[in-house]
């Protein structure tokens, strides 16, 4: 393994991001949220660092409030932290280190790259997010799903629903925000915007697929999900009232995974804690891939103890 280059601190307009882009498509353990695209949208002014000429990097959501520089986790931004090119040694300690030197408060939710490096007083609490590998073909993905699952299936296939392609992902988006909106106020208008820009980016570069749930014309469930070559995120993902007494979305993601298995592809479910959503998404035989979630509070007092 290479032993790190020098890190470099980088603000957002020293970003070289045809470099940063291709550290991103030929890293491992990358995600879509790490492109520049993505990071453009959710969180405009984000800096990075850098280690071995963009082999290594991480990118930084920040913001300032009353004087303090502090980091924060974008909406509709599951996880980011460090990603590297193969055979890249990560600077761990040094990019932990940089970070504590500028920035005073973090709640944000990084991969597990970073792990080591990451010791008291900085908390980390682990976070659940589970994935189905599509490449085996849909038979033994189905063979593992619980009995709860096969009989929710079997009970929604007597409604002859009709799963479909849909092009208009701002009423996808709508709909989300109409039945979820209210469980997540901290989601503003203009993160509902920006996603959409990330849409419209995706749909432009074939990496969006919009699937719906209908019974008599009607919708019942419908899944937002972005691609990126490698893997299928179930972005948003809607079941109306009428949806949830007929086991709709049973039906959807169950359509979504048999279509798209037997490639090279990893469904991932996007979450979650929330028990329910949990014991969901653990009958479909789906593995948690854990991230984390880290809170860093070197703020002066009283507003470290406001923010305990």
């Amino acid at each position: 393994m290479k032993a790190p280059a020098t890190i470099q601190f980088l603000l957002h307009n020293e970003i070289d991001k045809v470099q940063w882009d291709n550290c991103i498509k030929e890293s491992a353990n990358a995600l879509i949220y790490h492109y520049s695209f993505y990071l453009d949208a959710m969180a405009p002014d984000w800096n990075a660092i850098i280690a071995a000429d963009y082999s290594c990097v991480l990118p930084i959501t920040h913001k300032k409030k009353y004087g303090i520089n502090y980091l924060y986790q974008p909406a509709f931004t599951q996880q980011l932290g460090v990603v590297a090119k193969a055979g890249i040694k990560v600077p761990i300690n040094e990019f932990i280190s940089t970070l504590q030197q500028r920035y005073q408060f973090w709640e944000v939710q990084w991969n597990n790259e970073i792990a080591a490096g990451l010791t008291s007083p900085i908390e980390i609490k682990n976070a659940t997010n589970f994935v189905i590998d599509l490449s085996g073909g849909y038979k033994p993905i189905a063979a593992n799903y619980s009995k709860d699952l096969h009989r929710n299936l079997k009970r929604a296939q007597r409604f002859n629903y009709v799963y479909a392609d849909v092009n208009d992902f701002s009423s996808s988006i709508q709909l989300y925000k109409t039945y979820y909106g209210e469980r997540i106020p901290q989601v503003k208008d203009e993160d509902y915007k920006a996603f959409e820009k990330i849409c419209l980016y995706a749909s432009q570069h074939q990496q969006l697929f919009c699937r719906q749930i209908t019974y008599n014309n009607e919708t019942l469930a419908i899944a937002l999900l972005l691609f990126d070559g490698k893997r299928l995120y179930n972005m948003m993902n809607t079941t109306t009232p009428a949806g949830r007494k007929t086991e709709a979305n049973h039906f959807l993601l169950d359509s979504i995974i048999k279509e798209f298995s037997d490639q090279p592809v990893v469904f991932d479910f996007e979450g979650s804690d929330l028990p329910g959503v949990k014991a969901f998404y653990q009958n479909f035989g789906a593995v948690n891939e854990g991230y984390l979630m880290v809170k860093y509070n070197n703020l002066p007092w009283p507003l470290s103890w406001l923010k305990k």
